[in-house]
């Protein structure tokens, strides 16, 4: 018994919004072809994507519904073959599959495509044309978006944050007042480097960022988000870069900071790499440690050995890779740092006006937050009370309370997952402001008790350029690294040789005079801190 499938596509969702009869009309089409001959139609399968590609939903799947319907399915019907492909590889790669599987191919439009010498000959050359069609299409299109570019306006789907307009018929953004104020928070929250990533996204998740469908920002379109230079004011295409001529949503400093901390430094040379990389709670000295050998920061992770993984850190730059420590040795050595800086008298005595400086902003930032999650929080509680009534009231079914309240819920929860983030937060710059107090600041405690964010704060605010380490001499060198070599080296001369060598030494007045600059430039943590080691 014979039984067909029909496949009918557009290009684009906008092509079949300019024209809705599209899809209907290949389809109608297509179901007359089969009256005609007796045929009956299982299925109908669809698509508005590009046939320049066998990556298309309808496609796969009506090919895998041939692969699990083998033998009921005779015929594949389409109004033509550039339904089907526009590119004559996969328009082989397709008819192949369908004949193995018995099922022919028909084209309405074009009926002398069988399997004949003349008909593989007919359906090539037209596979040729409808690839021709496409390239030049694709040729003047792309010619189109580069000038497009070159002038500064943006003619794609608006990123999350804008709005598609035009103006004359020319295309561009325009910030969207909805949802650019949580995205510029986002990268603003990301240049501090005091945030990771998921930190910062599950905040704005819960202050109400949305897609243009309502859905909540994935991790993955939020990373293709902050490393999209068109919040900064860029359009880059294959073709061409250029200022666009819409409203940026942050500076160029801004977004040039968040896309160094996501990288970890490494568009920079070693000696200038921040030291403020991703977060990582496992190793929250990573970057931050420097190879005492060639001033690189040090990298982390499981080394592999005896059947076990290992926590270590060690020196990645090729052709020095001299230092490497466990995590407990290294980490064991910094808290002993933190542990012997004493706060002096004078900043015992400034250190809660500093930190209430430094606080000020971020706990306005906080309390905004704040209130516009309690407010949010109180929306969907009150949403859930309302849709009690409702059922009380017999407006809605069990079912529909029950869904509506399974998505309510995890909206709930979310919210106060983001308050606690902020709680958190905020605690731990209250607990340091109240420890100094009472003249007791307990540095080694705070790292030690702190999630990987705080650690990073604590220990670059008193380090911003990060501690040189040395597997040699197994301490965290002063940051006036090439003076302490110099006289490391002097030092290791007169041991061996009695003397010091010319080449490092030549005279005694040198080694007074780099060792008075050694004491007189101390490896001192930022200039409004005062510590001492004890």
């Amino acid at each position: 018994m014979s039984a067909a499938l029909i496949y009918c596509r557009v290009s684009t969702e906008e092509q079949q919004k300019r024209n809705a009869d599209n899809l209907p009309t290949q389809q109608r089409k297509c179901r007359d072809y089969c009256s005609r001959v007796s045929i009956d139609v299982l299925r109908v399968f669809e698509d508005q994507e590009s046939g320049r590609t066998q990556d298309r939903a309808g496609l796969q799947e009506m090919l895998n519904f041939c692969v699990g319907n083998r033998g009921k399915v005779s015929h594949l019907v389409v109004a033509d073959l550039s339904r089907l492909a526009r590119n004559v590889s996969d328009q082989g790669i397709i008819t192949s599959r369908l004949a193995e599987m018995g099922i022919e191919l028909v084209s309405v439009d074009e009926p002398n495509i069988d399997e004949t010498a003349v008909g593989k000959l007919s359906a090539n050359m037209l596979g040729s044309v409808n690839q021709f069609y496409s390239d030049v299409l694709r040729e003047r299109v792309s010619f189109r978006m580069s000038e497009a570019v070159k002038s500064g306006r943006f003619v794609w789907r608006a990123p999350l944050g804008y709005k598609n307009t035009q103006v004359n018929g020319v295309k561009n953004l325009v910030i969207d007042a909805e949802r650019a104020p949580l995205i510029r928070k986002a990268f603003e929250l990301l240049a501090t480097g005091s945030y990771a990533a998921d930190e910062v996204l599950r905040l704005v998740n819960g202050l109400g960022l949305r897609t243009v469908k309502g859905a909540k920002v994935t991790s993955q379109s939020f990373n293709q988000m902050i490393h999209n230079p068109v919040y900064a004011g860029w359009i880059v295409s294959r073709q061409a870069k250029a200022r666009g001529t819409f409203e940026p949503l942050i500076s160029e400093e801004t977004f040039n900071a968040v896309q160094l901390l996501l990288s970890g430094g490494r568009k920079l040379p070693p000696e200038k790499r921040s030291h403020r990389v991703k977060t990582n709670g496992d190793f929250p000295l990573r970057g931050f440690a420097r190879c005492a050998a060639c001033g690189s920061p040090m990298t982390a992770g499981w080394a592999q050995g005896r059947g076990k993984k290992y926590p270590r850190y060690w020196c990645w730059k090729k052709g020095c890779k001299k230092v490497s420590a466990s995590r407990e040795e290294l980490e064991t050595r910094f808290v002993r740092l933190l542990g012997m800086m004493q706060p002096t008298a004078d900043l015992l005595s400034r250190l809660p006006q500093i930190a209430a400086v430094q606080w000020e902003e971020r706990s306005k930032r906080i309390e905004d937050d704040r209130r516009m999650l309690s407010t949010r929080l109180n929306e969907y509680r009150t949403l859930n009370l309302k849709a009690v009534e409702s059922r009380i009231k017999g407006d809605i079914s069990t079912e529909d309370l029950k869904r509506f309240q399974g998505s309510n819920d995890h909206n709930i929860a979310e919210v106060e997952e983001a308050l606690k983030t902020l709680d958190s937060e905020k605690a731990t710059f209250q607990s340091l402001i109240a420890e100094a107090k009472q003249d007791v600041v307990n540095l080694a405690q705070a790292w030690q008790n702190a999630d990987a964010g705080r650690k990073q704060e604590v220990q670059t605010g008193f380090y911003p350029e990060g501690l040189l380490y040395s597997k040699e001499r197994g301490f965290f060198e002063p940051q006036n690294h090439k003076l302490a070599q110099q006289v490391a080296e002097m030092l290791d001369d007169l041991i061996k040789n009695g003397r010091p060598s010319s080449a490092s030494l030549n005279h005694t007045a040198q080694l007074r005079t780099l060792l008075s600059k050694l004491c007189s430039v101390p490896a001192e943590p930022r200039q409004d801190v005062s510590l001492k080691l004890v």
